[in-house]
């Protein structure tokens, strides 16, 4: 059987359990791994928002003059 990961257009109805379990698991699979990669790249974005905000105030902060304790 061929299965194309981006086209979930198969028909389903002559397909043994087996394939249709395999299917099932395949499509679970697909559909995690999207949700796991845009968990990540929310992170990701997060921490590139907080990296800017740093680098940007960095030199605003910076002060010759402040005494060091």
């Amino acid at each position: 059987m061929q299965f194309d990961h981006f086209n979930f257009n198969e028909n389903d109805g002559l397909m043994s359990i087996e394939d249709l379990r395999a299917l099932r698991l395949r499509k679970k699979k697909i559909e995690s791994d999207k949700k796991a990669r845009k968990y990540i790249l929310d992170i990701n974005q997060r921490y590139r928002k907080m990296n800017t905000l740093k680098s940007k105030n960095f030199l605003k902060n910076m002060n010759p003059f402040k005494r060091v304790a």
